[in-house]
């Protein structure tokens, strides 16, 4: 348990992927820290109403949230290439897609998608929302083209039914050698500089004694997430990505330049940060 001095107490909404489980593992048993677990694309909305001091948000969230937002630069969600989780799936081959089926529980993939088929493709798709989260049925049933995020994908293979597909961490790693930020901590930017010193050296404190301990950790989240342990083992420590580093910041500036010269989303906002 971590003892935080000047202690506040604080709210983080947060994820309960597999993916998040080195940065969530275990902060709800330290005092006064309350965990509020929601899919990503509405963790934003707890920010802008005030009911979370920070939450793991969709990266594109920054951009689009109707309040001022700032980013708290300390343990991202990210990937340095192939994810295994935010993959699109087709019937017909990439570069003839129109449209898509997107999984309504992302926000940032849904962006990231439609700027990897423009750019390395040289398609544009309407997009089409569609609620993913019981994909386990008949694969007939599904939409020629889907995009699917989180522990639904290894959990359904589309491969028989949709073998086109291209994983999009990886696709953004080919676009751009850098590694894809899929989500950070956000707060509005109002909070007060010791509370996000606080809530930055718990997260990383957390994420640095789930690193040391990352086979119990997955003993104890991969079963009720319905993944294959030793899976679950390599996603977590060959796939996802934790890290905050400059990379990571040129990687987010330039998603959303390319979003904004794409037309999805209405402004490019210089990325701002909680300084403590």
């Amino acid at each position: 348990m971590i003892q935080l001095a000047e202690k506040q107490d604080l709210r983080l909404g947060v994820v309960n992927f597999m993916n998040t489980t080195p940065l969530i593992h275990g902060l709800d048993l330290n005092e006064g820290v309350e965990l509020i677990p929601r899919v990503p694309s509405e963790l934003i909305a707890l920010v802008e109403q005030g009911e979370v001091d920070f939450a793991l948000s969709s990266s594109i969230d920054f951009q689009q949230c109707e309040r001022d937002v700032s980013v708290l630069p300390v343990s991202a969600l990210s990937s340095d290439g192939e994810t295994l989780t935010v993959k699109v799936c087709s019937r017909v081959p990439l570069e003839e897609v129109t449209g898509v089926h997107c999984d309504t529980d992302s926000h940032t993939s849904i962006v990231l998608l439609q700027i990897i088929l423009q750019k390395q493709y040289g398609c544009s798709v309407k997009v089409v929302p569609k609620n993913l989260r019981t994909v386990d049925v008949v694969q007939d049933e599904l939409p020629d083209t889907v995009l699917m995020i989180g522990d639904k994908v290894v959990k359904n293979d589309l491969s028989d039914s949709h073998p086109f597909e291209a994983d999009l961490g990886a696709a953004w790693k080919d676009l751009t050698g850098l590694p894809f930020v899929f989500a950070v901590w956000l707060g509005q930017s109002g909070l007060g500089s010791l509370k996000a010193k606080q809530a930055a050296t718990l997260i990383d404190r957390q994420l640095r004694c789930n690193k040391r301990r990352i086979e119990q950790v997955v003993a104890k989240n991969n079963d009720s997430r319905g993944w294959n342990r030793h899976l679950a083992l390599q996603y977590l420590t060959k796939h996802m990505d934790y890290s905050w580093t400059s990379e990571h910041e040129q990687s987010l500036k330039l998603f959303y330049q390319y979003a904004h010269e794409l037309g999805l989303i209405a402004q490019n906002k210089p990325l701002a940060f909680f300084r403590y």
